[in-house]
């Protein structure tokens, strides 16, 4: 087993900073949903490039989150499912009648 860097424990360390903080995580998860992670690149005025780059950001995000914690990327997800959920009740809540 090859010892990690400097520059690798301290990033292991900025990340497990992020993941320990709920906001962050949300934040972290929105950023991520702009990558288009799990979307199939798509030609629009030739900004294939542009899909692919964001793609790869959001892949090495998840990489590096697995590679510190591997049950945090299933946490946020479960999170932002639940946010999900949580909206759509409120937003079905229909005010009383007097």
């Amino acid at each position: 087993m090859t010892q990690k860097t400097r520059e690798e424990t301290e990033l292991e360390l900025a990340t497990q900073s992020v993941l320990a903080d709920p906001r962050a995580r949300e934040f972290l998860w929105w950023v991520l949903s702009q990558c288009g992670v799990y979307n199939a690149p798509h030609t629009v005025n030739g900004e294939t490039g542009i899909h692919i780059g964001r793609r790869i950001i959001g892949v090495t995000i998840i990489n590096q989150i697995n590679a510190t914690d591997p049950t945090a990327y299933a946490q946020m997800m479960i999170e932002a499912h639940n946010r999900a959920d949580k909206r759509e009740r409120e937003e079905n809540v229909r005010p009383v009648e007097e």
